[in-house]
């Protein structure tokens, strides 16, 4: 009970601090959230329930400029609505402190999102369609992926933008086979730098309508410190590429990621979690703004739009068991409403397969989320 009386405590004194500090110069205030019904309608093991509602986030922003390049920026998330028998979470999503000495050149440290793929850059829910995040972006790309470190930015009148950070690594105990690196993170709790990370990426963008690029990603997995030399040389190597293009209402996403695991099987023998040796995942979305096809000029959009998706966290192992529900092949059709650009409805559904067919599912999901 003390536990959720400090995080109501930590929420009001941050929404008042927020509401005071924004009639202040320099101070800023907003955040996003999500409301999502989730109702599975098919599953080959007959392991089906009834649908959920599930309030998935609740952030709020919080920021202040010191100056003109001095600047603090900030992310407090619930996830799930509050913390039960280990499930939900409370937790700092982003905290750093930016210094912005020009538009070619910056630098931060804190706690910032790993600067990979599509999504987890910029994860607010108006800004993709899908009630749900692409899982690619949760199974290969484990959004939201933040972490403590600091590191450079720029963009250059050209068009060409980069980031380069040096960050705590993965934790080598929380991966497996079947869910990939996603509970590997260490988000900035104590984070060991047994491991360390290096992390970077490229955007171009030539025009308004396209943008272009590719992110890395480089993580010891050696773990010195706790296994001695049982996992000496491991490490994880990530690449992927992405790019977006929108004109007249029309919109196309492409993303290609693939990891590679050095000395796997000695990871394998250490700490059995059967994992493989490289891993990958890609997925095409387009869409369509059928407002468009009125007469009438609006801000309003309806966007129709499909996705298919094919990732496997086995792509490839050594001495251990491949299992074909780890490669899956998903495809997601829907709609979403924009009333305004900050608001988004959203329902979609969504035919989720998997090689070996025990895990096949079909679920309709409907959702509402915003930002501000």
């Amino acid at each position: 009970m003390r536990f959720f009386k400090k995080i109501s405590l930590s929420i009001a004194l941050i929404v008042a601090f927020s509401a005071a500090a924004s009639a202040q110069q320099g101070a800023t205030i907003g955040g996003y959230g999500e409301l999502h019904y989730n109702d599975v309608t098919y599953k080959a093991n007959g392991d089906q329930g009834p649908g959920e509602f599930d309030f998935h986030r609740f952030i709020l922003y919080a920021g202040y400029d010191f100056n003109d390049w001095i600047k603090f920026r900030s992310e407090l998330e619930i996830e799930h609505t509050y913390v039960k028998d280990g499930q939900g979470e409370v937790a700092l999503e982003q905290a750093y402190i930016d210094l912005a000495f020009k538009k070619s050149f910056g630098a931060r440290g804190g706690i910032m999102l790993v600067p990979m793929g599509i999504v987890n850059p910029v994860h607010e829910p108006p800004t993709f369609n899908g009630v749900e995040r692409p899982n690619v972006e949760k199974y290969i790309i484990p959004s939201t992926w933040r972490e403590a470190g600091a590191g450079v930015y720029g963009k250059t009148e050209s068009g060409l933008s980069y980031k380069l950070y040096l960050m705590a690594g993965l934790k080598t105990e929380g991966i497996t086979g079947s869910s990939g690196i996603r509970d590997a993170r260490q988000k900035a709790f104590e984070s060991s730098t047994d491991n360390w990370a290096v992390t970077g990426r490229l955007d171009y963008r030539p025009n308004l309508n396209l943008t272009f690029g590719a992110s890395y990603f480089f993580s010891h997995l050696s773990s010195n410190y706790k296994y001695g030399s049982a996992m000496e040389g491991a490490a994880i190597h990530m690449i992927d590429g992405h790019a977006i293009y929108n004109n007249g209402g029309f919109e196309a996403r492409g993303l290609f990621v693939y990891s590679s695991t050095s000395n796997a099987e000695d990871i394998n023998n250490t700490l059995g979690n059967n994992i493989g040796d490289s891993q990958y995942g890609g997925y095409l979305e387009l869409s369509y703004d059928l407002l468009r096809l009125r007469d009438e000029v609006t801000d309003q959009q309806l966007n129709l739009f499909s996705r298919a998706e094919v990732y496997d966290t086995q792509a490839s192992t050594v001495n251990v068991f491949d299992n074909p529900e780890n490669e899956r092949y998903e495809y997601t059709f829907g709609l979403t409403y924009k009333p305004v650009s900050q608001v988004a409805v959203k329902a979609d559904y969504q035919l989720l397969t998997t090689q070996g067919g025990f895990n096949d599912k079909h679920q309709l999901n409907i959702g509402i989320g915003y930002n501000f």
